[in-house]
């Protein structure tokens, strides 16, 4: 049966875990605790629940779609179709292998970790032997979307040579492969630092985290970012984009507006899940997919586009003895961003 965890507090995002060969959703309970403890939704649908209820009751919380061994090809094929903003792969199986002889060699190629060796063993609902299935073909390519591959570097039932190679083969896809980590890895010894990784690439997707390039600054300038007013590269690249939708045709790619305007994709793509979120954009998964304005461009503001991906418009140290000078500053920064809208931003510059 489905299995949730969920945070004690408002969720940061919600996580659905696809479970591989002979295992079921009650695998991943570590897994779901750990996510949960960091404040994020985790659900390990069991394999008769429709791909429409996986992310019930996400809202607009980042939707990431996670899977083990052939829950990973699953998870795959289904981000294919399905509107959701990453990928998680683990223990994916692109290439044959000789499966396990018995029970002793499967529970070896599974798992180094006692505790889990020992929750399988006394597991009745794990099916044994099923390892010997086919895992049938994968996709022809991964989504547009950020793509997380984990692999044991030493896993004898899925090689991590072809993972490696698939995922250098995709601008937004990252590899982590755990030393001497075997199938699977979600449950492997290194399963704390699996689960690591999987939260960081979450607050990456969920609240754009992303380490940009530092920008040198123009010669002949005093400007610092601890001036009362800084241009973060987070609102100029979302101004960028925003206007490119509003100039050019009705639906782009990320990738189209990376190169055009000169910004790293893996920052555009997750600054387009927060403006999306933000209801300023609406997207389309697919081959005939992409990004166009939610509303008018002359209804967008920049207040808006700020308050989208930064929270707020101005932040200021309160308990100061010109506080009321810093927010007559706050509430005069934000009238004027009101008054200015996406569109008068993508009209051309006077000559």
């Amino acid at each position: 049966m489905t299995r949730t965890w969920a945070p004690e507090s408002a969720s940061r995002g919600h996580v659905v875990v696809l479970h591989g060969r002979g295992e079921h959703p009650g695998v991943y309970e570590r897994l779901g605790r750990r996510l949960a403890a960091d404040g994020y939704t985790v659900v390990a649908p069991d394999r008769e629940a429709s791909p429409e209820s996986w992310f019930a009751g996400a809202g607009d919380a980042a939707r990431v779609l996670a899977g083990s061994d052939t829950g990973a090809l699953l998870a795959w094929e289904a981000a294919l179709a399905e509107p959701v903003d990453a990928l998680v792969l683990a223990g994916t199986p692109l290439a044959a292998a000789e499966p396990p002889a018995g029970r002793e060699d499967e529970i070896a190629a599974r798992t180094s970790c006692p505790i889990h060796r020992e929750h399988l063993g006394a597991d009745p609902d794990f099916e044994w032997g099923a390892l010997t299935g086919s895992t049938g073909e994968p996709p022809q390519r991964l989504p547009e979307i950020p793509v997380l591959l984990l692999h044991g570097e030493s896993d004898p039932i899925a090689p991590v040579d072809p993972v490696t190679r698939l995922g250098a083969a995709h601008s937004q896809a990252t590899v982590a492969a755990f030393k001497d980590g075997v199938h699977d890895i979600l449950n492997d010894k290194a399963h704390r630092s699996a689960a690591a990784r999987i939260v960081l690439f979450c607050e990456e997707i969920a609240k754009g985290a992303v380490l940009l390039p530092e920008v040198p600054a123009a010669r002949n300038t005093r400007a610092r970012r601890a001036a009362p007013v800084h241009v973060s590269a987070r609102v100029d690249y979302s101004l960028r984009v925003l206007t490119e939708l509003a100039r050019g045709p009705q639906q782009q790619t990320c990738e189209a507006m990376a190169r055009s305007q000169g910004i790293p994709l893996n920052s555009l793509v997750n600054l387009m899940v927060e403006l999306r979120r933000g209801g300023l954009v609406r997207s389309r998964r697919g081959c005939e997919g992409g990004y166009w304005l939610a509303r008018p461009a002359a209804q967008i503001t920049l207040a808006e586009v700020v308050r989208a991906v930064e929270g707020e418009v101005v932040s200021h140290h309160e308990d100061g003895p010109h506080a009321e000078v810093w927010e007559q500053l706050g509430r005069t920064v934000a009238e004027f961003m009101t008054r200015v809208s996406v569109a008068e931003l993508a009209q051309p510059a006077a000559a």
